[in-house]
């Protein structure tokens, strides 16, 4: 299944990491917009949000008796997802820095290019994610490989505590001081901390769904109110400096608010745009470094022609150019890759809702 303002959702979180990302290299500092100085945050939404959907895609995973076959499908289908797209993307940047197309000298090293292909390259192995946003999509990878246990956990009496372990792990990894910009933007190649933000994250996205359709919590965060108060507290909390933790606590109730589809929630997050730039959200979120590094290397070589009236122009072509570019890797990379991986797949009767929704 999917619901519209949940995909809306994961589409404007891409593009805020993308608009957050793009001024971070010299040639568009000049762009940068400080609402979106702790859009890295949006990457644990996310993970929150994964945990949710997860929830909701992959529940007869649980329901149903688990058996090592229908987890091997489950595994099957999320590396049918993920993966085509993740080894497309990771080599395009292996032949960045191959031929040194950015100009920024990057050396990568075989136990590298292993870790990524396996899409275990930021377990704290001090191996390099090659496309730096792909870090996410490797500790994600561990939530899979641990979601049957989480699941059979969320749906017993030991959720409390689980609930309390996610906490602990989320505060784990805001007080560890190895932030870059904020405390909960840890992604050290060397540190298992990734992870556990994943993981924190992504448990408290799969408790939300839990309860998502208990009517005491449809009644109190059902409608649009809620929603606008949500993202009022939010907004506050990230005018408060110090306060990722905070933040990220309070996703999982605005997921519950978003899952609801009230009419405010509807109009901003499942209108046509929304929705697009969600279903091309993975494209948008792994390609753009990549593309950024590439406009950049043009600007630069024009500033030393003497062109300096560009940037603007070039700042807008490449937002444009970038969307354009995933749009077409949608379509022409992930969709295939999906059904090319699942071509032998003959779910059988009574397999859970495995769709690329999900």
């Amino acid at each position: 299944m999917r619901v519209d303002s949940l995909t809306g959702v994961r589409g404007v979180a891409a593009l805020s990491v993308m608009v957050y990302h793009l001024p971070q290299h010299s040639v568009f500092a000049a762009f940068r917009l400080p609402l979106f100085d702790r859009a890295y945050l949006c990457v644990d939404l996310f993970f929150v949000l994964s945990g949710f959907v997860m929830a909701i895609g992959y529940r007869d995973l649980v329901d149903a008796r688990p058996s090592t076959t229908r987890y091997a499908m489950f595994l099957r289908h999320r590396l049918a997802r993920v993966f085509p797209l993740h080894l497309v993307v990771t080599l395009a940047f292996l032949l960045r820095a191959m031929v040194n197309v950015s100009g920024d000298g990057t050396s990568v090293s075989a136990g590298d290019v292993g870790a990524n292909l396996l899409m275990i390259q930021s377990w704290g192995l001090g191996t390099t994610a090659l496309a730096g946003n792909s870090w996410s999509v490797s500790t994600e990878w561990v939530a899979y490989l641990l979601f049957p246990l989480l699941a059979i956990a969320v749906r017993s009496p030991l959720r409390w505590g689980l609930a309390v372990a996610a906490v602990a792990l989320l505060v784990l990894v805001a007080t560890s001081g190895i932030g870059v910009r904020g405390s909960m933007d840890v992604v050290q190649r060397t540190s298992v901390l990734p992870v556990l933000r994943c993981l924190g994250s992504f448990i408290l996205g799969m408790l939300a769904q839990r309860i998502a359709d208990r009517p005491g919590v449809r009644r109190l965060l059902g409608g649009d109110g809620a929603f606008v108060v949500m993202i009022t507290l939010i907004a506050l909390a990230l005018l408060v400096p110090n306060s990722d933790l905070i933040v990220v606590l309070l996703l999982p109730i605005l997921i519950l608010c978003c899952y609801y589809e009230g009419r405010a929630v509807r109009a901003i997050l499942a209108n046509r745009v929304s929705l697009w730039l969600g279903i091309i959200s993975y494209s948008l979120y792994l390609w753009h470094p990549l593309l950024r590094d590439s406009a950049a290397r043009i600007v630069t070589m024009l500033h030393g022609r003497g062109v300096f009236q560009i940037d603007a122009v070039a700042y807008v072509a490449l937002i444009i150019g970038t969307i354009a570019v995933c749009a077409a890797s949608y379509w022409w990379i992930e969709r295939p890759g999906h059904r090319l991986i699942l071509r032998r797949q003959r779910d059988r009767a009574g397999s859970p809702a495995l769709g690329i929704a999900a």
